[in-house]
Parts: structure tokens; sequence; C-alpha cells
């Protein structure tokens, strides 16, 4: 199986054409919402800006970024859908860019599922190596295999309309993974699934994933998607890599404030435009913290910086800052209060243990714990200090 190299990679999509029966001014409304996309050349809209990455063969890795960052177009180029502007795609030590994307040991799985409605369970999955002419003892052999995998051996004999949504993705793996492809890409394929059904996906994916130990590359705006499968991501923004790390690091050392508000951005607390003094200190709810030397030459000039801590990274204690809920609510298996302190809102999550739930009240007076050890500073532009 191969490494998947991109160097430099930029996709251009032209401006779209505007025609037909529809008047002047919203025809000129359309061509300047196009033009007002955050990047954009003589050429159309860029998609994606010099993208630089290596994808380890059997690793699990996971692009995550918000709608028209980019994500899909990547999976497109690296599928052989698309083909880059500029910048160079390379299997090992092979160029791929103008390899056709049928020659590529590629699969995909999109977010649609894309079954075929008049065959069964069975003949869906079966069908990649039904067209390689596979002696039909091996297929019957391996479609069993993959059904057990994937919980689907009491579906085999039903067709797409009488399964869940759950089961109808399921029966898209099992359909991609059947090739044994060098390469398993994932367009955001739970996204329309319900809570409980994700979660039993995603651990579904990961098992699969240390069986075959396929190359798996995975594209979401959803943050708890990208920390539960993820041995790495890589997080993207207009096009343009922002951060590429482990799950861990990508949540407790995020490079930019950007990156930080998106993933936890449900309980991430940023407190902005904190006045630091000439001997770097500064206050955050009347208590004095103090920035090192390099930290004080990070900052810049404007001598203002804006602070985020994360909500698992609070908690209620005895000595703290004085603050009251607001109100509370829960989230699987975690208790997120909704506290305001000197004005301010503070978000803290605790998890459930039974006892907890009706523990806090709206009303009440509490005292949460700061740590300063896990602040995350940032300066005005945005950037970690």
């Amino acid at each position: 199986m191969p490494d998947i190299t991109l160097k430099d990679v930029t996709m251009i999509y032209p401006f779209q054409k505007v025609t037909g029966l529809i008047g002047r001014k919203q025809k000129q409304l359309i061509l300047k919402q196009q033009q007002e996309m955050p990047y954009t050349s003589n050429e159309g809209v860029i998609a994606l800006q010099h993208f630089d990455c290596v994808f380890e063969d059997g690793t699990f890795t996971v692009i995550l970024g918000p709608s028209g960052s980019g994500k899909s177009t990547l999976l497109r180029i690296i599928a052989g859908l698309e083909r880059p502007v500029l910048g160079e795609v390379w299997f090992d030590d092979v160029l791929y860019n103008d390899v056709q994307a049928q020659e590529r040991d590629v699969a995909m799985v999109f977010q649609n599922y894309s079954l075929y409605p008049n065959q069964t369970v069975y003949q869906n999955i079966a069908f990649p190596l039904e067209v390689k002419h596979i002696p039909r003892e091996e297929i019957e052999e391996e479609v069993k295999k993959i059904a057990g995998l994937l919980r689907l051996e009491e579906k085999l004999n039903r067709l797409p309309q009488e399964l869940s949504g759950g089961e109808k993705q399921r029966v898209a793996i099992a359909r991609s993974l059947i090739r044994k492809p060098a390469v398993l890409l994932f367009d955001e394929p739970f996204s329309n699934l319900d809570v409980l059904m994700r979660k039993e996906l995603r651990n579904e994916l990961k098992k699969i994933h240390e069986i075959y130990k396929t190359t798996f590359i995975y594209v979401t705006h959803d943050q708890y998607d990208a920390l539960y499968l993820a041995e790495r991501i890589v997080i993207l923004k207009d096009g343009i890599k922002q951060m590429d790390a482990s799950a861990a690091d990508v949540y407790n050392y995020p490079v930019n404030r950007f990156c930080a508000e998106f993933i936890g951005s449900s309980t991430f607390n940023l407190f902005e435009d904190i006045p630091v003094s000439k001997d770097g200190k500064y206050k955050l709810f009347g208590e004095t913290y103090e920035l090192t030397n390099k930290q004080q030459k990070q900052l810049g000039k404007e001598k203002m910086l804006d602070l985020g801590i994360r909500g698992t990274n609070l908690a209620v204690a005895n000595d703290g800052v004085d603050a009251i809920i607001e109100y509370t609510e829960m989230i699987e298996t975690d208790l997120i209060l909704h506290a305001k302190a000197e004005e301010k809102e503070i978000i803290l999550v605790e998890k459930m243990d039974g006892n907890n739930e009706m523990k806090y009240m709206r009303g009440q007076e509490i005292r949460i714990a700061l740590d300063p050890k896990y602040f995350h500073l940032f300066n005005k532009k945005g950037e970690r200090i």
C-alpha cells in the first residue's frame, strides 16, 4: 500500500457563468458573491492553496474544517476525480496527476450512500468483485466476512429501501472495503445519521481500520468524529492548512485561535482584548498572571491578548471565581454548566457520575477554579503565543 504525498497542491474553480432568464441585477449579485469568496484570482475561486501533506500507509487521518474549506476538493484530487491546477500528487514514488480515477487503487464512501436500489444488500456488496469476475465461492466468502464485521448478516437479502440510514451506510462501507483498496476515502459519511447511530458507526469504523490497516482519509466538519476517530487531524480553513498534528495536540495545543475555537467550539471560553502591561502582566477575574519573555515578544506592539480555556479544563471547587449558574444541559455523558462571572459568560463541563445531575440548579452560586497551565493565549492576529 502506498504513502500519498501532496506537494504544493492548488485548485481553482472558474467563476460560474450566469446565464438564463434572470434579471441583470440578479446576475450582477451572483457574480459579486463569487468574487467576494475568501480567496479568488482572475481565473476563479481558489478552493485549495499550496497544500502539502503526506498520508502515510495504513494511517487514519481526518480532514477537518467548516463548509467551503476545501475538504471535499482535497478528497476528489486524491481520488482522481479532479486534477489540481498546480502541484503534484504522488503514490509512493509514482506521479499520479494524470492517472485516471478508475486506475487508482482508491475507493470512496459518500454521505448519500449511492447504493443500487434494485439490488439486494448482498448484490450491492458483491458488485465490485463480480465486475472483476472473481469466482462465486470467493465472493460469497468475502461478503459474509465483511457483513459479519458490519452487522449486516441478517440484512443480505433486503433491498436498500428496507434499511435504516445507518444500515445503508454500513452497506456502502462494506462495498468499498470488499475491494481491499489501498486507500479508502470518506466524504462526511455520517452527516445524515442521528447521534446514536453516528456513535455506533464510529466504533465500528475504528475496529475495521484496526483489522484491515487500510489508509483511511476521512473528511468531516464534526469535531466529535475527528477527535474520536483520528490518529491525526489536518485542519483546513479557506483552502489553507492551519494545523497537522495528533488529535491530542490539536485539542491541547492549537496553533491559532481558529483551531482552538473550531475544536470544542461549544464549550470553549474566549475572553477578548485583555490589556497587558509593559512588564507582561495581565488580569482575568481579578487574578494577575504574567507572560514569559518569549510570549511578550510574540504579542507584538498592541499589548492586548485574547485568552481561551476549554470547559473541560474548568472545575467547580471550594476556591476560585465566584459565578452563578444560568442553566445546565446534558450531552451524552457530559453535564455542561452555563454560568456568569463578573458579567462574563463561562462554560464548564463535568462528567456525569449518576449523582451530579441534580446537584447544580439555575441560580446556584458556585466557584470555578482556573488553572493557567490550560490557558490558550493569542495575539490580535490570532496566532498562539
